[in-house]
């Protein structure tokens, strides 16, 4: 059976073994995974279309550059599990641009990364210029360049996970709304939807930015915040040589990465956006005309030859943020039969793979791999935060 003709059906199960809440990057994932688990029966629930949350506005990036030594690990063998499927990964390197208060800060990171088998290569403002003729870099004292690293299409990675957990039997249902969640004696019972209930024993919250609107009924509150960002889209012109790589400027806080042909998407570094906290049902989606021209302005300080590209307008997204910016990830604390992976703050797209594997593994074989303790909800109670060996300074304070 083809994948567009299973979505947006009314006719639910009445019992599911596993009922999956969310159809992005994550919630299909996690699906895919689940069903070569031998799971006799997984409901995935979207109340859109698939992707059409977070994911598909997501930069789509791949790469194994972290600054925790289990991230980096999680992140390689995500990278590893990509390039097992049949997604396209446009592999132009990642370079980084930092300014001279970050030059040991840097280097310690390349190390650490180096250390885990991670491909860096630290560069120089002169070493910067040969790989890119006529770059700005008045601000920048040393870089380093990612050559594995790339993207992919983030709706058609959606749709390639969807499309594998269909193919082994998982009930794909499409703008269907969940209304509760029942638990009885701290279990979980059912979950009703806007088409019906369906008797479960195991729900995985992937929602996302709607995580604490799926556990109102379960009086266990995520430290979960929306959080708007604005990512703005250029097309530059064709006669000039395409810019090829993954851009991540720490001097001046933003991001750019190619898209179809001469197009590119510019965004702000997470740590440098405006503090946009709103209502995941209410909230501009479209971008501010000053936030995103602000965007192109910086890409054209660093990059003089984008002062005749083309802005062709932008959007706003939503990020699921936690305190620290890292998921929350495994068993809830209260419900038996609730699963969190949730709060992804911005770099959940390049983890899916590993959050799949990871939660099918716990879910079916109560498998518990220590990195999911790293991302266990008590962190937050106990004062366990997540945060960086060696943390960037913040180049705007």
């Amino acid at each position: 059976m083809k994948l567009q003709d299973t979505l947006n059906q009314n006719n639910l199960p009445t019992k599911s073994d596993v009922v999956i809440i969310g159809g992005g990057i994550i919630g299909c994932s996690i699906a895919m995974f689940l069903s070569t688990k031998g799971v006799n029966s997984i409901t995935l629930i979207e109340m859109n279309s698939l992707s059409s949350g977070a994911t598909h506005k997501s930069g789509a990036m791949i790469r194994e550059f972290y600054q925790t030594d289990f991230l980096i690990e999680m992140a390689k063998e995500s990278k590893k599990l990509f390039e097992k499927t049949e997604i396209k990964i446009n592999k132009n390197g990642r370079l980084y641009l930092f300014s001279k208060e970050n030059k040991e800060i840097v280097e310690q990171n390349v190390k650490l990364n180096q250390d885990h088998g991670v491909n860096l290569e630290i560069l120089s403002t002169e070493q910067i210029e040969k790989l890119i003729p006529n770059i700005n870099l008045s601000n920048v004292e040393i870089g380093f360049l990612e050559p594995n690293a790339g993207y992919v299409d983030s709706v058609d990675s959606t749709y390639y996970f969807a499309n594998e957990a269909l193919n082994n039997g998982v009930g794909i249902f499409t703008h269907t709304k969940v209304e509760s969640i029942e638990v009885k004696n701290d279990k979980i019972k059912s979950v009703t939807t806007d088409k019906g209930k369906i008797e479960t024993s195991i729900v995985v919250n992937a929602a996302g930015a709607w995580a604490n609107y799926i556990n109102k009924s379960t009086n266990e509150n995520l430290p979960i915040f929306a959080l708007r960002v604005q990512q703005a889209l250029v097309k530059s012109n064709s006669y000039f040589d395409p810019f090829k790589y993954c851009l991540m400027d720490y001097v001046n806080g933003t991001y750019m990465r190619p898209d179809d042909g001469n197009s590119y998407i510019i965004g702000e570094e997470l740590g440098f956006e405006q503090s946009d906290i709103v209502s995941p049902d209410f909230y501009n989606q479209s971008a501010d005309e000053n936030i995103i021209l602000n965007h192109k302005l910086k890409i054209e300080n660093r990059l003089p030859r984008f002062k005749d590209s083309i802005l062709k307008g932008g959007h706003a997204a939503l990020y699921d943020m936690t305190p620290d910016a890292n998921p929350i990830l495994g068993k809830s604390t209260k419900i038996k039969g609730l699963f969190y992976a949730v709060g992804f703050s911005g770099h959940g797209f390049k983890l899916s793979p590993i959050i799949g594997k990871l939660l099918s593994e716990l879910i079916v074989e109560n498998i518990k791999d220590p990195l999911l303790d790293k991302f266990n909800l008590t962190r937050f109670t106990i004062k366990n935060l997540i945060k960086p060996k060696f943390p960037f300074k913040n180049m705007l304070n």
